[in-house]
């Protein structure tokens, strides 16, 4: 089975509060790793001591469009400490046609191409804009889908690809061998945002956590956007459920 991690971002208010304490807990309660988007506050080095002590790994690190243009270096010597050579773009801005659609993939393959010469791998994480049908009748993640996978691979969230109407199995199969990393984010219902604990939506991971499995995935990821209670009450009802549908 591939091993489970966090998105560290669901956790990002106890962990501003209390870093150790938090990555603690992740530990206790049996995740194997998390992934990260900034080094909460740390440098790389003494994060890593953190992440050694409970025993988690670095799945991979989120980095914004403009720090991977600009702060490649930085990242990747970060990237080298903490343990990973996994950089994922975390979000670009929603694309409205096919030309601009065009111009961001060109950007996207320099950047992979960039971050290979580093020794990394460069991958995109989708949110819902990149599976709308542009004016051409493709969507953004079709475009990258015939890029070649060692420039950018792909890290699918799940949640939104149901969120936005598509079909999370389908597509995992169309990236099998290309998305290293999924996100396993669940909706109680589409289009409101409103998240819930893996098991307790409509996404249906009893199917689609198999199909990732099959797919070849290396780390499935549980991120939750925002929860009604308590983080920690959600991430440790998404741990239980994930393995249950990965069993």
């Amino acid at each position: 089975m591939a091993p489970i991690g966090l998105q560290l971002s669901t956790l990002r208010d106890d962990a501003v509060r209390d870093l150790p304490g938090t990555l603690s807990r992740v530990g206790g309660l049996g995740y194997e790793g998390v992934e990260l988007f900034h080094l909460e506050g740390v440098d790389a080095a003494e994060l890593r001591h953190l992440l050694d002590v409970n025993g988690l790994a670095v799945a991979g690190h989120h980095a914004s469009l403009a720090d991977v243009e600009d702060r490649l270096d930085e990242l990747a010597a970060d990237l080298g400490t903490l343990g990973t050579s996994r950089l994922t773009l975390a979000w670009i801005d929603p694309l409205e046609n096919a030309a601009d659609a065009d111009v961001m993939v060109d950007r996207l393959v320099e950047c992979g191409r960039r971050a290979r010469e580093r020794g990394l791998t460069f991958g995109f994480h989708n949110h819902w804009g990149e599976l709308k049908p542009l004016d051409d009748g493709r969507t953004f993640v079709d475009r990258l889908l015939e890029v070649p996978a060692e420039l950018v691979e792909l890290e699918l969230d799940l949640g939104w690809i149901w969120d936005a109407g598509a079909d999370p199995e389908a597509l995992l199969a169309q990236a099998a061998g290309r998305c290293p990393l999924v996100h396993v984010k669940d909706f109680s219902s589409r289009g409101n945002r409103a998240f819930a604990p893996v098991g307790d939506g409509l996404v249906g991971y009893e199917r689609v956590v198999p199909a990732a499995v099959r797919a070849g995935v290396e780390w499935l990821l549980v991120e939750q956007d925002e929860t009604d209670g308590p983080a920690f009450d959600a991430v440790e009802r998404s741990l239980a459920a994930v393995r249950r549908f990965a069993s």
